[in-house]
């Protein structure tokens, strides 16, 4: 039963959201709202149309599982899932294809309504995730530096503080056991890939080397393994039961099993976003992407050099946007599978309701906004706004969770529930009181996003990223303020890399009270004691370290 999915239970879900509520099942923070540009009645359509169709989704776990590295049994520790998606938006829509998720983890659960990534491309992201660090604590030391996972020192070869450090062994030490499932970080070489063997700290190992949906190498508990084209094959269903199967034997070893951490990464809905060959005709693609928005095809002549610079989206570039988003679609039906897999084996061995199971994505995406057509890397809140969920003991059910919440406080978070304290070289900031309603007396109101661009040389008509395309920025909402300021430089110059003063060329502020999609950059009609303000708050983050220094 562990992947037996049945295509129906996708539509009958959406079938009930929209005949009970007529509305959709997902908001932003007040004041924001978010336009979804898919009519419900092409969604009951969908719906009652997958009502008639049967597709199963084929279960096979992939190599043995086994329970290693546990101290005693802490029985009254919960267990904590992870699951990060990889490249999965917000604002456009693509939360439709998850209708359990969504009902599991938001509607019986906490919705993190102003959750930001800290960077917008994938293992700058992940690293923060692991760490509890800023990009700019695990940055490498220049452009230039090697081994560097998209400019993050992220190896344990080189750099064995970074994944020692992690919040991954520091579970384990507390006594869970920890299985770490699917795509981790871009490089991961000396993780078991290549040589390393089983990381410390994981108690099982089953990570992607080179993430893809077919042909995949496994670091499959420090030795590596393929997989192939097969349809049982598929990556998000390889990962979907090697985890299921893996926490089925920890809880199934005694009634004072350990807890468990699971982290589950699948690829979906990353490109090219391959569906799973039983949902390739999943009438969930049949929706097209979003146009209705004011960013969509809209020309940024006072944003940064590539944007300003982009020429307008044809009517090829409109079919490829379409064509990605039901792909994307089509891909996230299977990780909905896993949602509802995990949900039915916890609940019916009466685990779920001493599981927090997390679900986030590493940073969001574009799909035509200020005319680029596909990818991340941009500052704006499309790129850096993700869903963010969680259900676990004493959070009350459809709670919405305004405070600015950041990628680097995750870690933080996981260490306060397992019973430990938020070591001093992590900056982020714990957030478990918010999930169980605690209202602190003073709580962050800023999020920092930086990147430095790891494609420098810009290819293609519509390229998605450039030398100048390398930031530092304040996304920050408090009772007075809901603004962006960013500030760019060239990631190619040398003395630019640690953003000096007086090598940034370029400035962004939007007034996101009135201009929700960052169409209109005001900086050059601030006034200078603003603009200094803000320079000087953004470069005191962009240098703090630890919880002493970072907010």
């Amino acid at each position: 039963e562990r992947m037996h999915v049945l295509a129906a239970n996708f539509a009958g879900r959406w079938l009930v959201f929209y005949l009970r509520d007529k509305k959709w099942p997902f908001k932003m923070a007040a004041p924001h709202k978010t336009s979804w540009g898919v009519s419900r009645a092409l969604v009951l359509a969908l719906a009652l149309a997958a009502c008639l169709s049967v597709a199963v989704a084929a279960a096979v776990a992939p190599g043995d599982t086994h329970v290693v590295g546990a101290r005693a049994p802490k029985s009254k520790l919960p267990n904590i899932i992870m699951m990060l998606t990889d490249d999965l938006d917000l604002r456009h829509g693509s939360m439709i294809a998850l209708p359990n998720t969504m009902h599991l983890l938001k509607d019986q659960g906490a919705n993190l309504s102003n959750y930001f990534i800290n960077t917008p491309v994938c293992c700058p992201s992940r690293a923060t995730l692991l760490s509890g660090r800023f990009e700019h604590n695990n940055r490498a030391t220049s452009y230039t530096a090697v081994p560097a996972c998209m400019h993050q020192n992220t190896s344990q070869t080189s750099n064995p503080e970074f994944w020692a450090r992690s919040f991954i062994p520091a579970l384990q030490d507390a006594g869970y056991v920890t299985g770490v499932f699917g795509k981790l970080l871009n490089v991961m070489n000396d993780y078991g890939c290549v040589s390393g063997g089983l990381p410390k700290g994981m108690s099982r190992e089953y990570v992607m080397c080179n993430p893809a949906f077919y042909r995949e190498t496994w670091a499959d508990d420090g030795k590596a393994v393929k997989t192939g084209n097969k349809p049982k094959e598929y990556t998000t269903s390889l990962i979907g039961n090697a985890s299921l199967s893996w926490i089925s034997d920890v809880v199934e070893s005694g009634r004072d099993h350990p807890p468990f951490f699971a982290y589950l990464g699948p690829h979906a809905p990353h490109l090219p976003a391959t569906p799973a060959k039983w949902y390739m005709d999943h009438p969930i693609g049949n929706l097209k992407a979003p146009r209705d928005t004011p960013y969509y095809n809209y020309s940024a002549l006072d944003h940064h050099h590539l944007l300003a610079a982009q020429p307008i989206l044809n009517k090829a570039d409109a079919a490829g946007i379409d064509e990605e988003y039901s792909k994307r679609l089509r891909s996230l039906v299977s990780v909905d599978d896993i949602t509802f897999a995990l949900h039915k084996y916890l609940t019916k061995v009466g685990e779920w309701d001493n599981t927090f199971f997390f679900f986030t994505s590493d940073h969001g995406y574009s799909l035509g906004q200020f005319r680029i057509p596909s990818h991340k890397t941009q500052v704006y809140d499309h790129n850096t706004r993700v869903p963010f969920l969680v259900h676990g003991p004493g959070i009350t059910p459809g709670i919405e969770i305004p405070q600015v919440v950041q990628m680097v406080d995750v870690a933080p978070t996981f260490m306060e529930l397992a019973g430990l304290q938020v070591p001093e070289y992590m900056d982020g900031r714990s957030f478990a009181g918010l999930l169980t309603g605690e209202k602190p007396t003073s709580w962050k109101t800023t999020a920092l996003v930086e990147y430095h661009s790891i494609h420098p040389y810009p290819s293609g008509r519509h390229p998605h990223d450039e030398a100048n395309n390398t930031f530092s920025a304040m996304r920050i909402i408090n009772d007075d303020e809901d603004i962006l300021y960013a500030e760019f430089t060239d990631v190619l110059d040398p003395s630019a890399w640690t953003f000096p003063s007086d090598r940034i060329n370029f400035v962004e502020l939007y007034n996101v009270s009135n201009d929700y999609y960052q169409l209109h950059n005001i900086a050059h009609t601030a006034s200078p004691d603003w603009l200094q303000r803000l320079h000087t708050q953004l470069h005191e983050l962009i240098k703090c370290k630890g919880q002493s220094q970072c907010p």
